[in-house]
């Protein structure tokens, strides 16, 4: 019956996953295999999983090229972020760095790097019994129909699933909206550095100084500065 459950749960959860996904991708630019962009950084939404007990979700960004021109820029930028996502009230599980390749045609690949966010829910996070109780309250109260989930005869356990779905899709936005800030966050941190001096401007710097021209030295100066003849050449 617990397997049952789950299964019942990650439909419903991936249900979350699709409709999150469609807002923001409606809200802002729609990319490739159900990414989207959001001022100018690619995000994507993975469907979610079971494993070991939890509901794994994933998401991620792409780093954006422009702003991180080495490697040590790379995992700079990575590392901030992940410093700002740690800050929030559901931490990651797990972050990573991922170098993906794109295959764009037969001949044609592009490879970028992503910071990638893992989450994990156990049930109690994605229900309680007094939700639940709450919501059972507020449809009899009021004649609102209970949510229509085939294989689900109760009452309450068509409610259980309609909670999890919903607050899944809430979970999932949260995510997605603190890596775009902190997206965002960093890279007006990365913008605000000192630009590197240019190789003209080095170039500039190590030039060799001018000498000023040296006068010549005056008559008298010159004078004195030659050689008296020798003993031999006055007794010529």
């Amino acid at each position: 019956m617990g397997d049952l459950k789950n299964q019942i749960f990650l439909q419903y959860i991936n249900r979350a996953v699709d409709q999150a996904r469609e807002e923001f991708i409606q809200k802002n630019a729609p990319k490739r295999d159900n990414r989207f962009l959001v001022k100018g950084i690619t995000y994507e939404i993975a469907y979610c999983k079971f494993e070991d007990g939890k509901f794994i979700s994933e998401i991620s960004s792409k780093i954006p090229q422009e702003l991180t021109v080495t490697k040590t820029a790379i995992e700079q930028y990575f590392r901030k972020v992940v410093k700002i996502v740690n800050a929030a009230n559901k931490r990651p599980a797990e972050t990573k760095m991922e170098n993906i390749v794109h295959n764009i045609s037969e001949v044609e690949h592009k490879e970028r790097d992503y910071v990638k966010l893992i989450y994990e829910y156990d049930e109690k996070e994605l229900y309680t019994l007094e939700e639940v109780d709450r919501r059972f309250k507020k449809h009899q109260s009021k004649g609102i129909p209970f949510p229509d989930v085939p294989g689900v005869t109760t009452p309450s356990g068509r409610l259980v699933i309609s909670i999890v779905e919903e607050n899944m899709g809430k979970f999932i936005r949260q995510n997605v909206n603190s890596l775009i800030a902190a997206n965002e966050e960093v890279k007006k941190q990365v913008k605000a550095l000192p630009a590197r001096p240019s190789k003209t401007s080095n170039q500039a710097a190590k030039a060799p100084k001018e000498h000023k021209a040296i006068k010549p030295a005056s008559g008298t100066a010159e004078r004195k500065a030659r050689k008296k003849p020798s003993a031999a050449g006055r007794k010529r």
